[in-house]
């Protein structure tokens, strides 16, 4: 007799999560379903680039952390959504500390690069 697939998991978030703690797979239902919706929600904070990084991390640590989710809550979004905020708030503070320590140098990476490439193209 083949394998079947595993019936796709419903009922709320915190009954997919609360059956995560006995089958880690389970877990992979949450991010079916809100996965989409995150990474619209970070592409809009801080581009395209590095919403899918930040969508990863989000689930990555919602993953690690899914003992902490208070199961009365019922739905999980808020609680996505509040993990993505602090990614991107962390990935906001990194950029001006790099933006600042490129000021403290007193040179553009940017501007260099371009001017490495203009170099190369005028020779």
């Amino acid at each position: 007799m083949p394998e079947q697939a595993p019936a796709p998991l419903t009922g709320s978030d915190a009954a997919i999560i609360a059956r995560s703690a006995r089958d880690p797979e389970a877990f992979a239902a949450l991010y079916d379903r809100y996965a989409a919706v995150l990474h619209r929600y970070v592409t809009r904070r801080l581009g395209d680039g590095p919403a899918d990084d930040v969508v990863a991390d989000t689930f990555l640590d919602a993953f690690r952390n899914r003992h902490r989710f208070d199961l009365a809550a019922g739905d999980a979004r808020p609680w996505l959504y509040g993990i993505a905020a602090n990614h991107i708030g962390k990935r906001a503070r990194s950029e001006v500390r790099m933006l600042r320590a490129y000021a403290r140098t007193g040179t553009d990476p940017v501007l260099a690069t371009n001017m490495e490439g203009a170099a190369e193209v005028a020779l």
